[in-house]
């Protein structure tokens, strides 16, 4: 194994417990190939811990420090580690034979570069980077031996977009799609399908805190997706849920998830409209809709059907836009999914400023308890929810 002295800055992000070391600022590093163990040590000799090269997101993934006791990184280390992430879920009361949760959480978890999400009988791991995938195979094998699972499939999260995942299977292969459970709530999934399978489970105390807000109310929810947001409304009495995006088949995706919490098809309480959420916004003030509360969670960028979309650009005006159709002391919740944002409730006062209207804060969340993130490496936590009463 190689030995890399890292230089001071390095060292002390590694001892103040960092474990994403940023090698853009190591002039002196050389070449490390994806994936290779290197031992880390400071100027001085020493040892610091080992560590994953990941070239490609330019960053040193430090899987143990001296004080783990570990001498490689091996499947020893892994399994010690998945065993300690499955008792801190075990303890807030996550698993179960059909439940969907966040297992391996990153750095968080010691385990920088990678996480995963239980869907049932099977384990989603994500690996960030090429060089990663050989660690993602046995870490696969530990999650589903510790977490008493049937399978994994294994999904590389590199950058550059989520056209041709490249994954694989570990254990047995996983349905093409199949229900599972949330607090009780069935929404169906597809592991073998792209890197999103249909439910994100870092909004699941989202989807807990809403049923407080929109009983009777008429809600509208942005960027629907496959619906988790909206059956939440719908299962806590809102009168009304209207979910509007750009793909016909995740609308459908929905639709199916409305079913299978017993809402009858047809049923015109429940709309999903296909198309941009802009457009749909400034159609709806035309025609004078009105909606007590309105969801936004935008993707960071897209450019589907079309329209170019970055959240930082074009987010005040979107929610400028969505304020026109709220009527006085209705709510609008927000959310932002990405640490190079800024602060969300100010993104927010630019967009009601920009509409002529008033926000009062109510409520602000983030992350739920099974995404824990390292005090040394705020930008991980990267999820913003906001919730605003608007005048």
């Amino acid at each position: 194994m190689r030995t890399v002295a890292v230089p001071g800055f390095a060292a002390a992000f590694v001892q103040a417990g960092g474990r994403d070391i940023d090698t853009t600022r190591i002039a002196s590093l050389g070449t490390v190939a994806p994936g290779e163990h290197v031992r880390l040590t400071d100027d001085s000799d020493n040892e610091l811990g080992l560590a994953l090269a990941d070239p490609h997101n330019a960053r040193l993934r430090v899987m143990a420090t001296p004080a783990d006791g570990f001498p490689k990184i091996d499947g020893a280390l892994l399994g010690w580690r998945v065993e300690r992430a499955l008792a801190w879920r075990t303890q807030l009361g996550l698993p179960g034979t059909d439940h969907a949760y966040r297992l391996v959480h990153g750095a968080g978890d010691g385990l920088p570069g990678f996480a995963c999400d239980v869907l049932g009988r099977t384990a989603v791991v994500y690996a960030y980077g090429d060089g990663l995938m050989p660690l993602a195979r046995l870490l696969a094998e530990a999650i589903i031996g510790f977490a008493r699972l049937d399978g994994a499939v294994i999904k590389l999260r590199a950058r550059g977009g989520q056209s041709d995942v490249t994954q694989e299977t570990v254990g047995t292969p996983p349905p093409e799609s199949y229900v599972v459970t949330e607090h009780g709530v069935p929404f169906e999934v597809h592991p073998l399908g792209g890197l999103n399978v249909g439910l994100f489970t870092d909004m699941r105390e989202q989807r807990r805190g809403l049923p407080r807000f929109v009983a009777g109310k008429r809600v509208l929810n942005l960027f629907s997706y496959t619906g988790a947001l909206s059956v939440t409304c719908a299962r806590a009495g809102a009168a009304s849920v209207t979910s509007v995006d750009t793909s016909a088949g995740v609308n459908a995706w929905a639709a199916g998830n409305f079913a299978r919490s017993g809402f009858e098809r047809g049923d015109t309480r429940w709309k999903f409209e296909t198309g941009d959420a802009s457009r749909f916004l400034v159609r709806a003030a035309r025609d004078k809709e009105r909606y007590d509360v309105v969801l936004i969670d935008p993707p960071s960028t897209s450019s589907a059907a079309g329209v170019s979309w970055a959240l930082g650009r074009d987010y005040p005006e979107l929610i400028a836009k969505a304020a026109a159709v709220i009527p006085p002391d209705g709510l609008l919740w927000l959310a932002a999914n990405t640490h190079e944002l800024g602060s969300l409730t100010k993104l927010a006062h630019k967009g009601l400023k920009l509409a002529g209207r008033v926000g009062s804060v109510l409520e602000q969340g983030g992350l739920p308890p099974e995404y824990p993130t390292l005090v040394a490496q705020p930008a991980d936590r990267y999820l913003q929810v906001c919730l605003l009463r608007i005048a």
